[in-house]
């Protein structure tokens, strides 16, 4: 019996012993299997057991780890290396790039010096809750009643400059598909360091990385690198490991 993965495979060893003339009795050789496993050639990778692995949602905020396979292969045509403290473009909207930018555990996104997607939602609600010094309501949510005038005039400013680059970038639509190609990048880093299943991403966010891999520069209708793992899109445009 053999037990596959992407990369490799183990075999499990029996020993056949006569029962009768029609009936052979296969017994596993554990100790045999195990010592197959000592070749590290043969060991199973990127296995997972538990079914909670499966949900991106797990993933969130998980820092990043340092992906053995960059460690392991050289500079590869191709591919792109996006670690912490790597910063790329998506390409030019409006006179500015929108720039993807790896910290150590997610993605930031920003249209020049401006935040995009849930970088600006973060900065926004950090700034209501300076301007209100922390209080909260009885649901626990920035107690929006405390802002003064001065305040809430403020706050529509940031938000009307907020539309102004929305627009400038396509639209709320191309806004929203464009912000969210962040969040499937930051699936796609977890897969190649080997920290989440593949089989955890749906259509949705393989068709996303695809979009923001091709902005980045990569030939996705080839083989491609991410981190020094080889990868390919599938006729079907299903992300899976070369």
């Amino acid at each position: 019996m053999r037990v596959e993965a992407y990369n490799t495979y183990a075999s499990i060893i029996y020993q056949g012993n006569k029962v009768n003339k029609r009936m052979p009795n296969f017994t596993p050789q554990y100790n045999l299997y195990a010592e197959s496993l000592n070749d590290e050639s043969k060991q199973l990778k990127n296995v997972y057991y538990d079914v909670s692995e499966f949900n991106p949602l797990n993933f969130l905020g998980t820092a990043y780890i340092s992906s053995k396979a960059i460690e392991s292969v050289q500079v590869q045509e191709n591919s792109i290396n996006l670690t912490p403290g790597t910063s790329v473009s998506l390409g030019d909207y409006s006179g500015q790039d929108v720039v993807l930018h790896v910290s150590d555990n997610s993605i930031s996104m920003f249209w020049g010096s401006n935040p995009i997607g849930n970088d600006y939602s973060k900065r926004i609600t950090d700034y209501i809750n300076q301007m209100i010094n922390y209080v909260v309501d009885k649901y626990g949510f920035p107690d929006m009643s405390k802002l003064t005038k001065a305040q809430v005039a403020q706050l529509w400013k940031i938000e009307k400059n907020q539309q102004d680059i929305i627009y400038k970038l396509g639209g709320p639509e191309e806004y929203d598909y464009l912000t969210k190609i962040g969040g499937a990048v930051n699936c796609l880093i977890h897969v190649a360091n080997g920290q989440m299943p593949i089989a955890s991403l749906s259509h949705d966010v393989y068709e996303k990385i695809k979009t923001g891999l091709d902005k980045m520069g990569i030939d996705t209708s080839r083989p491609f690198y991410v981190n020094g793992q080889k990868f390919i899109f599938s006729d079907d445009g299903v992300l899976r490991y070369a």
